[in-house]
């Protein structure tokens, strides 16, 4: 028998609202809903007619059968995220609940409740009200409280003795000598959580890790002992010559662990990790030892027009691709995601800050507030800990950071964070930073990330004079500006209003070597329950280079332009068919070496002319030379610039490059 049977339960549920609050009274916990329609998780009501503006209990519902063979195994149900607050019923008896965080996945035990041989019934009650004790608080957040199971379910069947989480490290060990970007070998660390069984004999538990590279072929393979400490470890496993984890070369390496009981396998889990390394040098950002400057842009998942929070994976991964292909490796996500979007991320390459869902509130955060700050943090280190694609943890988000009391609520909650991973950037994002630096709150970060709405919501300031007063008390730490745009209808103007601030933004930051990074917002306009533009399931901000439904604006088109890391330019030589192409990267944000890159020139029949870009660092330029293209058919090719993950950088008519490099990037 396998150790571990991973079976997804996302079809035949049946969904009822619960307006009058009935539920309980009338049994559906031992039944599931009296009447209630088919439907498919992840689901949330708040898309469907009628339903919209419905703040309250939903009850799901559906059976799967438990065969004779898994009695005496470990049964658990896995869901992804319940928002808000989740209670479970198996076969009418509780077996868990969930409360205060609507967006971190959850596992309950539900083997005492099974009735093996039989079909079992699973019922679920979420409810999505207002809420003072949970984050984010109240009603003051800027998305959509989209209620129900907006994510997976999954069973879980496997031995008594089972891994409830494991946290990887993955440490690439670099030269201090020559190219320090080389890392000879890497290092395999990993503390593997149990199951709190308590039926296992700790005694008889071994481990048996494996690791493998992309082709599959193994690496490395150790035994180890359960410790004294509840958890086993392994340390220092070497991996000779790692393939670094880079947003454009995101290598990935995978995990495997099998926990055996005596001789009998119990449990089994693979990991896909990165060897990498992100930290800073005074101002500066290094990845992989590199100093770089990046461009990027946040996008606010659950605003498709149909399905809200419940987007599939299909959904997720299309907005994705709307981000890379807008030339941005960087982003930030307000409330904590799905592992399917972060595993996305990993393979693509798309650096992450996920945050705890402080968002403006509690005002003043006292220390009653740790324990569901630490409650999110747990649930969010302790599931996506092993993604490469994230390289800090957000403690919040534009709450009051002036105050003396926030400061000091958040460097308790950075101390107690840093205790489950001291291996990634904590910051906390402000909106305040430019009314004086130095006792703002983002100080207490490892980053300083700032909220620049000057012109709008921060009123007419000189940007340069404020820049200059926050990079120069904070020559110790990268600055990222976390958020920069404009909010219709808030503010007028249109896209071409949001175009030409994204544009003189970005050229007043590029004049400051202290900025590191640049996030957009937004990507797209978003569903919010704060919006001021639409109604109902479509209440949304327009704040975003793309619809809701994820066309392009014109500022979309803007933002690929400036964020890319080259420039091409194109010299035709009449009557000889030459075209010699100049290829020079910028040093500049965004500035990083990029190697990988492939050219190509496409007739209008789909044949093309391919080249590779050589690497090249921030800076320097190359000229790639194509010899016989007939002149009848410059007016017709296309020249398209690609990055070796397959995303696009530039794209247009060969004709169009035509021409002498211009400082203006932006047509």
């Amino acid at each position: 028998m396998h150790g571990r049977l991973n079976i997804p339960l996302e079809e035949s549920w049946t969904f009822q609202a619960d307006p009058k609050n009935e539920g309980l009274k009338l049994k559906w916990h031992e039944h599931g809903p009296s009447m209630g329609e088919n439907i498919q998780i992840p689901h949330t009501w708040n898309v469907q007619k009628g339903l919209q503006e419905f703040r309250g209990t939903g009850w799901y519902s559906r059976t799967f059968f438990a065969p004779p063979e898994w009695e005496g195994r470990l049964l658990r149900l896995q869901f992804d995220a319940v928002y808000r607050d989740a209670v479970v019923w198996i076969n009418g008896q509780k077996v868990g609940e969930h409360a205060d965080s609507g967006y971190t996945a959850f596992v309950l035990d539900i083997s005492s409740a099974i009735i093996f041989g039989e079909n079992n019934r699973i019922v679920v009650s979420a409810n999505n009200e207002n809420s003072q004790t949970a984050l984010p608080v109240g009603n003051s957040f800027d998305w959509a409280d989209d209620g129900g199971i907006i994510r997976g379910v999954s069973l879980i069947v496997s031995g008594r003795a089972a891994i409830d989480y494991a946290k990887i490290q993955a440490v690439p060990v670099f030269n201090e000598e020559g190219d320090r970007r080389c890392s000879p070998y890497g290092l395999l660390s990993g503390e593997i959580h149990l199951w709190e069984s308590g039926e296992a004999n700790s005694t008889s538990l071994r481990l048996v890790v494996t690791a493998a590279s992309e082709d599959g072929a193994q690496i490395s393979e150790q035994w180890e002992i359960l410790s004294n400490e509840g958890f086993l470890r392994f340390k220092d496993i070497k991996v000779e010559s790692p393939k670094l984890w880079h947003f454009d070369h995101p290598h990935l390496y995978k995990v495997d662990l099998a926990l055996y009981s005596g001789d009998i396998l119990s449990d089994e889990v693979s990991i896909e990790i990165g060897f990498r390394e992100i930290r800073s040098e005074g101002s500066t950002l290094l990845l992989n030892r590199e100093p770089v400057r990046l461009m990027g842009v946040e996008w606010m998942p659950g605003s498709h027009p149909d399905r809200g929070m419940a987007e599939t994976s299909s959904q997720l991964e299309e907005m994705l691709r709307h981000i890379k292909e807008a030339n941005c490796v960087i982003t930030r996500f307000h409330w904590q995601q799905d592992r399917k979007l972060l595993e996305w991320c990993d393979r693509n390459g798309l650096l992450v800050q996920e945050e705890i869902p402080h968002w403006q509130t509690p005002h003043d955060p006292d220390d009653e507030w740790l324990q569901t700050s630490m409650q999110h943090a747990r649930e969010m280190i302790h599931r996506h800990y092993n993604h490469p694609c994230i390289y800090a943890w957000g403690l919040g988000n534009e709450v009051n950071g002036q105050s003396a009391v926030t400061v000091r609520y958040f460097e308790q909650l950075k101390t107690l964070v840093r205790e489950l991973d001291d291996t990634r950037f904590i910051n906390y994002v402000s909106n305040t930073v430019h009314e004086n630096p130095s006792q703002d709150a983002t100080g207490v970060g490892d980053v300083i990330m700032w909220n620049d709405y000057i012109g709008t919501w921060h009123g007419d300031l000189d940007r340069p004079a404020v820049i200059r007063t926050i990079t120069e008390p904070h020559k110790d730490k990268p600055v990222i500006v976390a958020e920069y745009g404009l909010c219709e209808p808030a503010y007028e103007g249109g896209d071409e209003r949001r175009k030409q601030i994204l544009t003189d933004n970005t050229t007043e930051y590029r004049k400051h070597p202290g900025i590191a990074a640049l996030i957009y917002f937004s990507l797209n306009d978003y569903r919010t329950q704060m919006g001021e533009a639409g109604e109902g399931m479509l209440r949304q901000r327009v704040h975003g280079s793309m619809t809701l439904d994820g066309t392009p604006k014109p500022s979309y088109e803007a933002l690929r332009q400036l964020a890319s890391p080259i420039r091409v330019a194109v010299n035709l030589e009449n009557g000889a068919g030459k075209v010699a192409v100049t290829i020079e990267t910028l040093d500049d944000i965004p500035s990083y070496r990029t190697s990988g890159y492939t050219l190509r020139l496409i007739d209008p029949h789909g044949d093309f002319y391919e080249q590779e870009i050589p690497e090249l660092e921030p800076g320097e330029r190359c000229v790639l030379h194509f010899m016989d293209i007939p002149q009848t058919g410059w007016d017709e090719i296309r020249l398209h610039v690609e990055r070796p993950t397959g995303f696009s950088v530039t794209s247009g008519l060969l004709t169009s490059y035509a021409g002498h490099f211009t400082d203006n990037l932006v047509p």
